[in-house]
């Protein structure tokens, strides 16, 4: 299909194209703004230390960066998320915290992350920093080293991360193009009627001779001016004959 046939399915179809795109974009801002749920995220970074001592061979064999994996693994542990929901009272289980939660390994340095997202902002700030706390006071405990630390505790976030209104709306406006195009060349695709006459030189490739009009049915009201005329040719004729009993009679 070349691009002037593409460009003249595009204008027979554009205002559909145009209603569609605009009820996406509406929707998705206003479920944007009013119905979704702000989420907000606290991330607390921890720092690997690994030492170089007699006592602890195996940190001397690796690169703190090396370790940074297993630390991150360590931090969304069932053992880890256990303490902190006793420690802090939490309404939850581990289960359920574990879908709050997220350790990364920064790539290729010595430090991990731990973000906790969730409504509310003070408590994804106060559970980060528990999380961070209890992962450095289990890892140290288990390597007898100071082998983690908090270099950046999580602090109260004041911006939601989610949702993001405006790649929303712009993503409702591509799908919306996309989804209104897409109709557009299906409804052409499916009518093969001829309505014009360049539908007939178009596919039959052929001149138009002549156009034949709309005739209207014997049911249409008839012209304005025929009536007129019908109704003066009935005055005339009524002029013409005499009245009944108008002949005089003459002694």
């Amino acid at each position: 299909m070349e691009l002037i046939e593409l460009w003249r399915v595009v204008r027979k179809r554009l205002a559909m194209i145009v209603v569609i795109t605009v009820v996406a974009v509406f929707t998705a801002g206003i479920l944007s703004k009013f119905v979704l749920t702000k989420q907000y995220t606290s991330t607390a970074t921890l720092m690997v230390i690994p030492y170089n001592t007699a006592q602890n061979l195996i940190t001397t064999m690796v690169t703190g960066e090396s370790l940074v994996p297993t630390y991150a693994q360590v931090a969304t542990s069932n053992s880890v998320l256990s303490s902190v929901v006793r420690t802090e009272g939490l309404s939850l289980n581990a289960l359920e915290l574990s879908h709050h939660v997220v350790a990364t390994p920064v790539a290729n340095t010595d430090l991990v992350t731990i973000a906790v997202t969730s409504p509310n902002p003070a408590w994804s700030s106060r559970v980060a920093n528990a999380v961070a706390d209890t992962t450095v006071k289990n890892i140290n405990k288990v390597t007898q080293q100071r082998d983690l630390e908090v270099v950046d505790p999580g602090t109260t976030p004041t911006l939601p991360v989610s949702p993001k209104t405006k790649t929303n709306v712009a993503i409702a406006l591509v799908l919306g193009l996309m989804v209104g195009g897409g109709l557009a060349f299906l409804l052409e695709y499916l009518d093969d009627s001829l309505k014009t006459e360049d539908d007939v030189k178009r596919v039959l490739d052929l001149p138009v001779l002549t156009l034949v009009p709309n005739i209207p049915g014997p049911s249409a009201a008839p012209p304005a001016s025929n009536a007129r005329a019908r109704s003066s040719a009935k005055g005339r004729d009524a002029r013409r004959r005499p009245a009944a009993g108008s002949g005089r009679v003459d002694s």
